[in-house]
């Protein structure tokens, strides 16, 4: 197989950025304001009945535009849903977001990031005419807007940041602006490098500071009228020890200070091939977070619509003008034509709630050729369920998905089972 041919095999939806056409650099701050102000604004009737036209041709429906009564708006799943929404992922979600936006309770943009102490800018990938017309469709459902920060400063310097006081509540202001120019309902603080950069010795220092800027976030959004959520990686006991989960978070002292808090119970395999959220994983997250917290009706579950598509073994010398694929993603939206084309074979677990299976990737240049083993993991619309089954059973207080854009027809056919498209 040839190199092109290669790529297209294993493109990937959830790291492939989005081309950037922007007319403006959204990463300076006079231009983020003009952007922020420009998406602030409502009724641009243009650009949605542009999205609606787009869906109607994607999805193959004749529209006629007269005077009656516009449709009735698509319902509610039983347990609230909530979303985040990736810049990378625009590009095809855009078309269906007039019929599946509508059926959820917030919707978090995904493509801010935290750049300094008073600087929150837009990804440099993000093409600003999809993501301004997106957010017009969040406004003009009965969604909240509630876009996520996530820390994008290297190693330690968020944690530094929110250890003194006085930048601590510079932050806080800058947050509290950004909400403002954007006009959201909220916001979902997505600050990984805590759990992820900065190292377990860091923990028991930021942990506190972080308690109290989630204490002075939530009072300053409370104050203009918004809500404050955190997305973060869950905890399994209070041991505070290697088995306990991501305990820099506190989960138990922020709970009176936030709105809701989103659980990432996925990312159980990351460097070695296995499942993405096993079930078991998924019980003991929910389990460990409910304990913490004291009330389930703050936590909210994140659920993945996700897998990953790892390497396993190489035969054969591969050519050296020939890239040799790593891990990469695949999704709901992708893993079907995989697999057709790779004529692979899934097997579920029912012990994990997940798919995966093997196949061969031929590289080569003509002359020389190695095969590559690759592996897939996956969560399907079934899996979906599932994990929203737990969710249900705990009586939590909805659930996420990660992320809008990973889905398909089937995954929705599981959130909302009475509606058939």
């Amino acid at each position: 197989m040839n190199q092109s041919t290669t790529e297209t095999d294993l493109a990937t939806l959830d790291t492939t950025p989005v081309a950037a056409d922007a007319p403006i650099d959204p990463t300076t701050s006079s231009a983020r304001a003009a952007w922020l102000s420009r998406l602030s604004r409502r009724g641009q009737i243009g650009i949605l009945a542009g999205l609606v036209a787009l869906a109607a041709g994607v999805l193959g429906i004749g529209l006629v535009l007269d005077d009656g009564p516009p449709p009735p708006p698509p319902p509610k799943p039983d347990i609230p849903l909530d979303a985040w929404a990736p810049y990378w992922t625009l590009d095809s979600s855009l078309a269906t977001a007039p019929l599946r936006v509508p059926s959820m309770r917030e919707v978090s943009p995904f493509w801010f990031a935290a750049t300094g102490v008073d600087s929150i800018t837009v990804d440099q990938n993000t093409n600003t005419e999809l993501a301004e017309a997106f957010i017009d469709v969040v406004r003009d459902s009965d969604v909240a807007l509630v876009p996520s920060i996530v820390d994008a400063l290297p190693a330690g310097e968020m944690a530094a940041i929110l250890a003194d006081p006085a930048t601590r509540s510079r932050h806080v202001e800058a947050v509290r602006r950004f909400a403002d120019e954007l006009d959201a309902d909220g916001i979902d603080l997505d600050y990984e490098q805590f759990a992820f950069a900065d190292g377990r010795d860091t923990w028991a220092t930021t942990r506190p500071n972080w308690v109290a800027f989630v204490a002075e976030m939530s009072d300053a959004l409370r104050a203009d009228g918004r809500t404050l959520t955190v997305s973060i990686p869950p905890i399994y006991d209070t041991e505070r020890n290697g088995d306990s989960g991501f305990w820099v978070y506190d989960h138990g002292a922020i709970a009176e200070h936030v709105d809701r808090i989103r659980i990432m119970a996925y990312d159980f395999s990351v460097g070695d091939p296995g499942p993405i959220a096993p079930l078991s994983f998924v019980q003991r997250s929910i389990d460990g977070v409910v304990a913490a917290t004291g009330d389930p009706s703050k936590v909210v579950l994140g659920l993945a619509a996700y897998g990953r598509n790892w390497p396993v073994s190489v035969s054969g010398e591969c050519p050296t003008d020939v890239e040799v694929p790593g891990v990469t993603s695949v999704n709901n939206r992708t893993v079907d034509d995989l697999i057709e084309r790779r004529g692979a074979t899934p097997i579920f677990d029912e012990v994990t709630g997940e798919w995966s299976f093997t196949y061969d990737l031929e590289l080569t240049d003509g002359t020389t050729t190695c095969i590559q083993t690759r592996q897939v993991h996956y969560v399907d619309a079934d899996g979906v369920r599932l994990r929203m089954d737990l969710a249900r059973a705990a009586q939590l207080d909805g659930v996420a998905l990660w992320a809008y854009g990973f889905d398909d027809d089937d995954v929705w056919n599981e959130i909302l089972p009475t509606v058939s498209d």
